[in-house]
C-alpha cells in the first residue's frame, strides 16, 4: 500500500467519521507495527478448537501456558487474549456464531490488525462456517467491496478436531486419513463456489486427541508424540514460519487490511449517521407541513368565530328592537345586556372548544423538533389548561376571558330593579363605603359574614348577636342604613352594585341609537325622512355591534381575550417547527456527510480493485 493510498484513505476516513476515528486507527496500528513478533490471530465458531490449538502450539514451542487459557465445551473466551511465545504472539478471539453480536464484532475487529490469520472450522463444515470463511478469503469481511487482502502465507484454514470427523486415528489410521481428505476436498469445493484464483492452504489438525489434556495446565510435550505423524500440528507450525523477512512481508499486507477495515468501519458509521440525518430532515419537513395546515385551520377558526360573534350581537340588538317592549334607555340597556349574556356565553363555549381541540391536535400531531427548536408540548398543554379552566356551567366565569370586564349579567340587572336606579348607584355606594370605613376591620369581618345572611335584619334569632355587634363603633349606623328600603340591603348587594358601574357604559354606546330606532318603529306613520333616518340609525346600531364585538375579541388588561388566545396558540404551533436557517443548515450538513461517505466508498472501491503485492 503506497503512502499516497494511505493518505487518501486517512483523509476520507476523517471527513466521513471525524479525526478521532483516524487517531483510534493510528493507535491500533502502532500496537502491531511496533511488535517484533509475528502476530497470529485464531478465529472461528465457538467450540471449534481455537484455544486447544493455541495451547498445543505453546507446548510445542516450549512456552509456559497462561492461566487464562482453559479448555472446555462451554463458551469460555469472551474477550481477545494474547499469549506470547518465542517467535509468535498467539491471539485467541471470541467464538463466532455464539448468538452474541458483540463477540462476532470483537473477533472480526482483530482480523485486520494481524500478520497471519488462522481460520478454524469444524469437520461438520456448517454453511455459516463456509460463508464466514469465504468472506475472509474474498475480503468482504474486511471491506464491503472485498479485495485480496491476504497474500500467500497470510491465511491458513484449519479443519480442527479432525478426530471428531467420524474415524478414530488410533483404531484406523488409514480410514482417518481418508475421511480427512474428503473433508479437505469438501472445503475446497465450497470455497471454489465463492472464489476464483489460488486458495489458502487447508490442513486438518488434531491438537488434543479426545480432549484428554484439556484440563491439564502443563501437559508434557512427550504426551503428543504418538500423533506427531498424523495430527497436522507440525504442518501448521511450518506454515506459520516466523522469519524476520516473513514478518516484514506479512506486515505490509496487514497495513492494507488495517486501513481498509478502518475505512469500512468509518463507512458504516457515516452511512448510519446519514440515515439518521435524512430521517430527521424528513420529520422536520413533515412537521413544517403540519404546522402550515394547523395555521390555516387556526386562521379559519378565528375568522369564523369573529364573524359569528359580530353577527350574533347584531341579531340580538335587532331582536330587542323588533320586540318593542322598552320605554327607556335603562330598560333597553338591561334587555340588551340580558340577551348578550346568553349569546356571548354560547359563542364562547363553542368557539373555545374548537380552539382547545386544535391545540390538542397540535400537541399530538407535531413531533418534538429534531433541529433548531425547543420542546413546545408544555407550552401548548398550558394553553389548553388555560382555555378550559372556565366552568362551562357559569356564564360569569365563561365570559371572564372574552367579554369586557363591565359586561352586565342578568342577575346584576335584577338588582337594579330592586329599588335602586342606575343614576343613584354611585351615591348609595359612597354612603355605604363611608359607613364601612368607620368599622374596625376585625369587627367588620364578622359583621360582613352576618349581614350577608338573607333576612338577618328581620330574623329574631339574630337579634342578640346584632345587638352585641352594635356596641362597636360604626356598626349601629351601618345596620341602620342597610335596614332602609330602596337602598343597599347587604354587603353582597353592595359588591354586586360595584360591578354594575361599567355595564351601562357598555350598553350606552348602542342604547340611545337603538331606543330612537325603537320609538320611530312604534310610530304608525313614517315619512320618507324617518325611513332614511331609520336606515342611518340602523347603520349606527350595526357599528355599535361591531365595536362591542371587537371589545370582546380584544379583551382588556386583565384578560388577553379571544385574539390573545389565538395568538398564543399560533406562536406555540409555529415554535414546534424549526426555522428556515436551521433546516437549511441540516440539509447542508446532510449533503456534506453524503459527499464524504461517497468519497470514502470510492477510495475503498479503488483499494479493492488494486492488486496487492504479496
Amino acid at each position: 500500500m503506497s503512502t499516497q493510498q494511505v493518505h487518501r484513505l486517512r483523509e476520507a476516513i476523517e471527513a466521513a467519521a471525524g479525526p478521532q476515528a483516524v487517531a483510534d486507527a493510528d493507535t491500533a496500528w502502532r500496537r502491531l507495527a511496533d511488535s517484533d513478533a509475528l502476530r497470529v490471530v485464531f478465529v472461528g465458531p465457538w467450540s471449534a478448537g481455537k484455544s486447544s490449538l493455541i495451547k498445543r502450539l505453546l507446548v510445542e514451542d516450549g512456552t509456559a501456558i497462561p492461566d487464562w487459557l482453559t479448555i472446555s465445551a462451554s463458551r469460555e473466551t469472551y474477550q481477545i487474549r494474547e499469549a506470547r511465545s518465542t517467535r509468535f504472539t498467539y491471539v485467541d478471539t471470541p467464538g463466532l456464531g455464539s448468538d452474541e453480536r458483540k463477540h462476532d464484532l470483537m473477533a472480526l475487529s482483530s482480523v485486520a490488525a494481524t500478520d497471519l490469520l488462522v481460520v478454524a472450522v469444524t469437520p461438520q463444515l456448517l454453511g455459516s462456517d463456509v460463508d464466514r470463511l469465504a468472506a475472509l478469503v474474498n475480503g468482504t469481511a474486511i471491506s464491503p467491496h472485498g479485495g485480496r487482502f491476504f497474500p500467500p502465507g497470510a491465511l491458513i484454514v484449519v479443519i480442527s478436531k479432525a478426530d471428531m470427523a467420524g474415524v478414530d486415528p488410533i483404531d484406523d489410521l488409514d480410514g482417518f486419513r481418508a475421511i480427512v481428505d474428503r473433508k479437505r476436498a469438501s472445503v475446497v469445493t465450497a470455497l471454489e463456489r465463492h472464489l476464483h484464483g489460488e486458495l489458502p492452504p487447508i490442513i486438518a489438525v488434531v491438537a488434543d486427541l479426545g480432549g484428554q489434556y484439556a484440563r491439564n495446565p502443563r501437559p508434557n510435550p512427550a504426551a503428543f508424540a504418538e500423533g506427531a505423524e498424523w495430527d497436522g500440528v507440525a504442518q501448521l507450525r511450518d506454515l506459520l514460519g516466523g522469519s524476520a523477512d516473513q514478518v516484514q512481508r506479512l506486515r505490509s499486507a496487514a497495513q492494507v487490511r488495517h486501513w481498509a477495515r478502518a475505512g469500512a468501519t468509518a463507512l458504516e458509521q457515516a452511512t448510519a449517521a446519514l440515515s439518521e440525518a435524512e430521517a430527521a430532515v424528513r420529520r422536520v419537513d413533515a412537521d413544517r407541513s403540519r404546522v402550515l395546515v394547523l395555521e390555516e385551520e387556526l386562521a379559519a377558526v378565528d375568522a369564523s368565530a369573529a364573524s359569528r360573534l359580530r353577527d350574533d350581537i347584531r341579531d340580538e340588538m335587532h331582536s330587542v328592537i323588533m320586540q318593542g317592549k322598552t320605554d327607556s334607555a335603562e330598560q333597553l340597556a338591561e334587555q340588551i345586556s340580558e340577551q348578550l349574556n346568553a349569546t356571548v356565553g354560547a359563542w364562547h363555549a363553542e368557539s373555545t372548544s374548537k380552539l382547545v381541540a386544535l391545540a390538542r391536535r397540535a400537541q399530538i400531531e407535531l413531533h418534538p423538533p429534531a433541529i433548531g427548536a425547543g420542546d413546545t408540548s408544555a407550552h401548548i398543554e398550558q394553553l389548553v389548561r388555560h382555555a378550559t379552566a372556565a366552568d362551562s356551567s357559569s356564564p360569569e366565569v365563561m365570559l371572564t376571558d372574552f367579554v369586557a370586564k363591565g359586561l352586565l349579567l342578568a342577575d346584576k340587572m335584577q338588582e337594579l330593579r330592586l329599588g335602586i336606579k342606575a343614576a343613584d348607584v354611585p351615591e348609595h355606594l359612597s354612603q355605604y363605603q363611608s359607613l364601612v370605613d368607620r368599622v374596625h376591620p376585625d369587627v367588620y369581618a364578622r359583621t360582613l359574614t352576618l349581614l350577608n345572611i338573607e333576612g338577618v335584619l328581620t330574623d329574631p334569632s339574630y337579634a342578640q348577636e346584632l345587638t352585641n355587634l352594635q356596641r362597636h363603633d360604626g356598626v349601629s349606623d351601618l345596620i341602620s342604613y342597610l335596614r332602609k328600603p330602596g337602598g343597599i340591603s347587604s354587603p353582597g348587594h353592595a359588591e354586586r352594585l360595584k360591578n354594575t358601574t361599567n355595564t351601562l357604559r357598555i350598553a350606552a354606546d348602542a342604547a340611545p341609537v337603538l331606543l330612537e330606532l325603537l320609538r320611530m318603529q312604534q310610530q304608525e306613520k313614517a315619512s320618507l325622512h324617518q325611513r332614511e333616518r331609520r336606515a342611518h340609525l340602523q347603520v349606527q346600531a350595526d357599528g355599535a355591534a361591531t365595536r362591542l364585538a371587537e371589545q370582546i375579541l380584544a379583551g382588556d388588561q386583565s384578560s388577553a381575550g379571544w385574539r390573545g388566545q389565538v395568538a398564543e396558540l399560533r406562536t406555540a404551533i409555529r415554535s414546534s417547527a424549526p426555522g428556515d436557517d436551521a433546516v437549511a443548515l441540516a440539509a447542508q450538513q446532510g449533503r456534506a456527510l453524503a459527499a464524504a461517505r461517497d468519497q470514502l466508498d470510492a477510495v475503498l472501491r479503488d483499494l479493492a480493485a488494486a492488486a496487492i503485492d504479496g
